[in-house]
């Protein structure tokens, strides 16, 4: 089966769990490794799977992966699983959820077969970090810490969770 592993980063958070989810599928099946931008709707059905990653922007999913989300024709042939990269935990977890429900939905309303998401911590982009700390209104003390430990991420421990996430999907659609 070929797979398409595609993403929308701003900061590189999410192209770093896309690279991950393309070594994990290549290693199994014919895969490509695209950005957002260079893919057209009318490409997906070339592939069996089309795994697409997104950044949680404002609670939904960023607006070039919802613009090609709502591109794909209805009752098209391949499979769809998601990953979301997210800031938490200065968000709620329901705007990650609320990606994971967008990608479910859509999906059932096209009626293309939905096989799960992945979801992991990023690292806020740097331009952010006094907008969000203003926005959230979090004192100092607590910003420095918060913002040390986003830094961290995504880490070895989040890569390896998007291998495996990868593998499972990738199961799903060989048994």
């Amino acid at each position: 089966m070929k797979v398409l592993v595609t993403y929308f980063s701003q900061t590189g958070n999410t192209e770093q769990i896309a690279r991950a989810i393309y070594e994990e599928s290549v290693s199994s099946s014919s895969a490509d490794l695209k950005k957002i931008e260079e893919i057209d709707p009318s490409q997906l059905d070339d592939y069996g799977l089309v795994i697409i990653g997104s950044l949680c922007h404002g609670g939904t999913l960023a607006e070039p992966v919802r613009v090609l989300m709502n591109l794909i024709p209805e009752r098209s042939s391949f499979y769809l699983a998601g990953f979301v990269n997210h800031a938490s935990p200065l968000y709620n977890k329901s705007d990650d959820e609320n990606c994971m429900i967008y990608l479910s939905s859509l999906c059932r309303k096209k009626g293309i077969a939905y096989l799960g998401c992945f979801e992991c911590q990023g690292r806020l982009a740097p331009k952010l970090y006094n907008f969000i700390k203003h926005f959230k209104h979090i004192p100092e003390d607590e910003w420095a810490p918060m913002a040390a430990r986003m830094e961290r991420h995504p880490d070895s421990e989040d890569i390896e969770n998007a291998r495996v996430f990868a593998r499972a999907i990738l199961n799903k659609i060989s048994t």
